[in-house]
């Protein structure tokens, strides 16, 4: 397998590229008319030559500094090379366009400097063929891996830190049962190289109940090559423990299944790379009927796509080391077990030795690694050395870390190599978005399409999810669409891109060197600074781009330097995020290479004219340009223009043409002028746009024939589609505004839909319909003369419902959940989150006289009703799933609360009428948290064993409340609450008691009471039944016993408090040892 997945080293997708353009016929037509066919073929046969000695050159670079001088020297001619093609074939695309805007006396494609051009790269390509001889370098030669060590099933478990909840989880999959038909049983542990994969298998392996369990065990290493003959040859040799001299596969698969014929077997195989389904099947043949039920498969690797090929089991993705456990098993290494060195000095080197760990973000390889370097070295400067080294600055026989992590970018094909390696312009910690990064590759020419893709986005889709896939980014817990690297993995993405690519951070500009062809400013701070001198210097720079990791802008510049892009000519991305700047100079449009624009988040009110001249631009990115208020008018020659990102912006109409876009995949934004710029109907020529999409403005379509002409039912690649109307939501002729809608029906692969002050007093058929059975999100605003809702409940998918702020809707009926007259149809199926707010005319929620809506909601999980004052009722009375109810703000509201089972957290706010039901125990088992504010007046008595689970409780302004109760009084022993850490009452004028004989709370930290003017005494025995209690809050409660006269904030420690309070008094008597005595901060 292993040289099977070798597409080839990073210089090999640079060429692929070249090769490409000199195919192109726009390129052998600039030849052929300037009669220099041969030297085009000349051109071909030396780039030919220099590829076929690739992969030697790779190998030998590691150690021979002449021949990774000779690669840095191929790589800036193969970029020069590029470059020139691509002028070259832009200039051949404009002429047969026939737009004659890009001619001027500098960009003239067929002057002496361009011929001069070619000569150069032609004879620096035969120098450093001259040079390949020199060097000895081989063709064809196949780029060998550096051996790695085999494992072994042994542990030293002692030295294993912070794994002992993966090692359970995975012990408790071992033993379980399936319950399938298969016998046999696979986990893949799956996580980056040095991750602890293989030592996790050997803590799991060793364990003694899966000793116990299993009949036959065995450890194969496999690593690279998946040789199927081979490693069911070890497997039975270790099973049998004798040497087998069989070499043909049917002989040994058949021994095998006769061995293992009716015994539970748990084989682990490490170190798993083939991504082959076939070798797997036929590998696992004997084992698919041969074992006992329960047998188990453990497989460790590095790639998702080998778990999802063996898998029968979830892959478990291995995380990183927590801190203290990366400190623990820093130190034993570095320091010895049981080191308990408290010098001066050694409190140095544990300092530093704290920082080299937090370098390793949780990486085990790295600790060890790092540790045992250090671990004979005693000088802190040694120790300082390490910390401000990178990876590849520590000596190949100091560190495995490199070598570990090279070989996971050595498997990967050589297009993804490049992708990774563009990756390099990215600071530790950066989150990117996964649309932005596929933006940045495409630009940038590194995505490839194929016969098989119909959009280059999906290429850059697909090579991103396969470095997923292969743990080179993960998921970032922000959301779906962000993505980070491993701080080791940053470093390779740096190892590897070397010279051509450089991160401005900390005022390093000096570091940008002519070579330098990706440069990023990373913007930390305010005064963040870049010398616009030393980026001038990188004159052949493709990408300048700013990152932003904190929330500042920066005073770059006014307007940018006019001469700064005019030295810059070869930038495909130009990125200026954040920047206080409010033009850009006509210079832009000399940039006839520059493919991604984006100056989002700045002053910028207009953009220059010249911008059109921009024949290669494919994305354009203006978000949050909030004083930006229109856009170019001759947009529309952007011919090749696939994302333009204007949201946020003061925009009020579109330019003229802009239908002549054909190739935009992305539009964010649509303005509806009114009175001039382009119609609607343009949109119709759209007809690839894909994601989401804002149409601002519909009051201003005068014919409804406009909207039809969108042909929004035709766009099937939307996801999201926003319609707003703006303005005040009112309108003359409703029934207009209702064609206008029913014209513009969206495709049924519709996601999610959003309606915005639509003026009409009904929805048209399509909202609603069954068909529609893709859409997960529906969120209807501000249609305030609507009267009754569509039949929504028929949405088969949907999943989050938002109704807000309907002033003219004073019903809910059976309307509104469509047809249930099957009796195995439920209403709403699927959804989850109902969100009803400001419904201010909303009086009642009918259901009919067969109580349809019965079966409705059965998988609701939050519901949220908020100012609705007229609403008395009912809520549905039944709600099995949901978990988070919040009802704010609905003063009349006067039915008793949904049977919910599962609820977790119950919101109340401001519904003085609503009831509480305290007679029935099942009621609230599930509840965590519950907040009563100023509501339900009818609660006299709050029985708190209603809540066994009971985490939070707060209660504020329940003006009957008189007491905290139980329902069930033992005089054995004081009712418990395991679960409750925080309790707080406030305001409730008529609260006079807990319950008698004082209640146990054992994780109860904090106890708040104020502004309770009847209470008369705290619970009862608080020392003894509250002992993890930290801070008490008492205010504005006059009648409870105490000398102190002013307010108290009394934090509890075990140590007596200081100072000079009677601890006689009444109230110190419960507790025990004081900390502090202060007046409260708030109420």
């Amino acid at each position: 397998m292993a040289l099977e997945l070798v597409a080839g080293p990073l210089m090999g997708a640079v060429f692929n590229v070249l090769f490409e353009r000199i195919a192109s016929s726009e390129v052998a037509n600039f030849f052929k008319k300037k009669k220099s066919e041969n030297l085009l073929k000349r051109l071909k046969i030396m780039l030919l030559s220099v590829h076929a000695v690739l992969n030697d050159a790779e190998e030998k670079q590691m150690k021979n500094e002449a021949v990774k001088e000779w690669l840095e020297e191929l790589k800036d001619v193969a970029f020069d090379a590029d470059d020139l093609l691509d002028e070259i074939f832009t200039g051949e695309k404009i002429k047969s366009r026939e737009v004659n805007s890009f001619h001027s006396p500098h960009t003239n494609f067929y002057d002496k400097q361009l011929e001069q051009k070619i000569e150069d790269v032609y004879e620096r390509l035969e120098f450093v063929i001259k040079l390949k001889e020199v060097l000895d370098l081989k063709v064809g030669k196949e780029v060998k891996v550096t051996h790695k060590t085999p494992t072994s099933s042994v542990v030293e478990a002692c030295d294993v830190y912070g794994r002992d909840n993966d090692k359970d989880i995975l012990v408790n999959l071992l033993l379980s049962h399936d319950s399938d038909d298969e016998k046999l049983g696979v986990i893949p542990i799956v996580g980056m190289g040095g991750i602890g994969k293989t030592t996790l298998a050997q803590l799991v392996y060793n364990d003694d109940r899966v000793q116990k369990e299993f009949d036959l065990k065995a450890w194969i290493y496999v690593s690279e090559e998946f040789d199927i003959c081979k490693i069911t040859k070890n497997l039975l040799e270790v099973i049998t423990l004798c040497s087998c001299d069989v070499e043909d596969l049917n002989s040994i698969q058949r021994n095998l299944k006769m061995y293992i014929q009716k015994k539970k077997f748990l084989f682990v195989l490490d170190d798993v790379w083939d991504e082959n389904y076939e070798n797997w099947d036929k590998f696992r043949s004997p084992f698919k009927h041969g074992g006992a039920n329960g047998s188990k498969i453990i497989v460790t690797t590095r790639s998702r796509n080998v778990a999802s090929i063996m898998q029968t089991f979830p892959p478990y993705n291995l995380t990183e080391l927590a801190n203290e456990d990366c400190w623990e098993l820093f130190s034993n290494h570095a320091f010895g077990y049981g080191h308990k060195d408290s010098n001066v000095h050694q409190q140095s080197v544990y300092k530093v030795g704290r920082e080299i760990v937090r370098k390793c973000k949780g990486l085990p390889l790295a600790l060890k690694t790092l540790a045992g370097l250090l671990r004979s070295k005693s000088d802190i400067q040694e120790w300082h050395k390490v910390l401000n080294s990178e990876i590849w600055d520590l000596q190949h026989h100091e560190s495995n870390i490199l070598p570990a992590l090279r070989l996971s970018y050595h498997y990967l094909p050589s297009h993804l190599k490049r992708c990774f390696a563009y990756c390099a312009i990215f600071p530790k910690d950066y989150e990117f978005e996964k649309e932005n990064i596929i933006l940045l590759w495409m630009a940038e020419g590194l995505l490839h399409q194929s016969k098989r893709h119909g959009r280059i986005e999906e290429v850059g889709n697909e090579y991103f999810c396969e470095l997923v896939s292969r743990s080179f980014f993960y998921q970032s817990r922000s959301g779906k669409s962000y993505f980070l690297m491993h701080h080791l993995i940053n470093d390779l993405a740096q190892f590897v891109s070397g010279t051509f690519s450089v991160r401005i951070e900390d005022n390093n500009s000096d570091q940008v060197m002519e070579r330098t062809h990706y440069l990023s400013h990373i913007i930390s701070h305010c005064s963040s600074y870049v010398n616009l001198k030393d980026v001038s210097k990188a004159n052949r720079l493709r990408t300048f781009m700013q990152i932003r990791t904190v929330g500042t802008s920066i005073d770059m510049f006014n307007d940018m330097p006019n001469d700064l892009l005019t030295k810059l000519r070869y930038l495909r991305v130009l990125t200026l995020v954040g920047a206080y700047f409010y033009s850009l100079p006509d210079s832009i449009g000399e940039l006839k290479h520059l493919r991604s624009l984006e100056v989002s988040d700045t002053e910028i009110t207009r953009l220059p004219e010249s911008i059109c001249s921009l024949y290669n631009l494919q994305t354009l990115k203006l978000v949050g340009c909030y004083n930006l208020i229109e856009l170019p008018k001759d947009i529309h020659k952007l011919v090749n223009l696939r994302y333009l990102d204007i949201r946020s912006t003061c925009l009020k109409w579109m330019p003229l043409q802009i239908s002549e876009l054909k190739n935009l995949q992305k539009l964010s934004d649509f303005f509806v002028g009114e009175d001039h710029g382009s119609s609607i109907s343009e949109l119709g020529e759209l007809c690839n746009l894909h994601g989401s999409l804002f149409i601002h403005d519909i009051e201003h379509v005068v014919n409804y024939k406009d909207c039809e002409k969108a042909k929004l039912n035709e766009k099937h690649g939307l996801e999201k589609l926003s319609l707003d109307w703006g303005g005040s939501g009112d309108t003359e002729n409703s029934q207009h505004e209702k064609t206008k809608l029913c014209s513009l029906e969206p495709h049924t692969n519709l996601k999610e839909l959003d309606i915005n002050d639509y003026p009409g007093t009904e929805f048209p058929d399509w909202l609603g319909d069954y068909y529609f059975c893709n859409l997960v999100s529906l969120k209807l605003k501000g249609c305030k003369y609507c009267y009754k809702l569509p039949p929504l409940g028929q949405l088969p998918m949907l999943k989050e419902l938002q109704i807000i702020k309907f002033e003219g809707l004073m019903s809910l009926g059976p309307e509104f959940y469509g047809n249930t007259t099957s009796a195995s149809t439920d209403s709403f199926p699927a959804l989850e989150i109902l969100r009803i707010e400001s419904m201010s005319a909303w009086e009642k929620w009918c259901f009919d006289a067969e109580n349809v809506g019965s079966r409705a909601f059965s998988h609701l999980r939050e519901f949220y009703i908020e100012n609705c004052p007229k609403l008395t009722g009912n809520l549905p009375s039944s709600l099995p799933s949901l978990t988070l109810l919040v009802i704010r703000d609905c003063k009349r509201l006067l039915c008793p609360l949904p049977k919910s089972p599962s609820l977790r957290v119950l919101n109340i706010q401001n519904c003085q009428k609503l009831e509480f039901h305290v007679h029935e125990p099942w009621y609230h088992q599930s509840l965590t948290s519950l907040y009563l504010i100023d509501s339900c007046d009818s609660l006299m008595f709050l029985p708190l064993d209603l809540f066994p689970n009971l985490k939070s409780l707060d209660i504020w302004g329940c003006k009957n409340l008189e007491a905290i109760t139980v329902l069930s009084e033992s005089d054995a022993a004081p009712p418990n609450f395991k679960s409750l850490n925080s309790m707080c009452i406030r305001h409730c004028p008529s609260f006079t008691s807990f319950p008698k004989g004082g209640f146990a709370a054992p994780k109860l930290n904090l106890l708040t009471i104020n502004y309770c003017q009847k209470l008369i005494s705290l619970p009862e025995n608080m020392h003894e039944f509250m002992p993890s209690l930290k801070e008490l809050q008492l205010r504005g409660c006059p009648q409870i016993e105490s000398s102190t006269t002013r307010p108290l904030r009394i934090r509890i420690s075990n140590k007596f408090m200081e100072g000079k309070q009677n601890h006689s008094d009444p109230i110190f008597a419960r507790l025990e040892g004081l900390a502090s005595v202060n007046s409260p901060s708030s109420s």
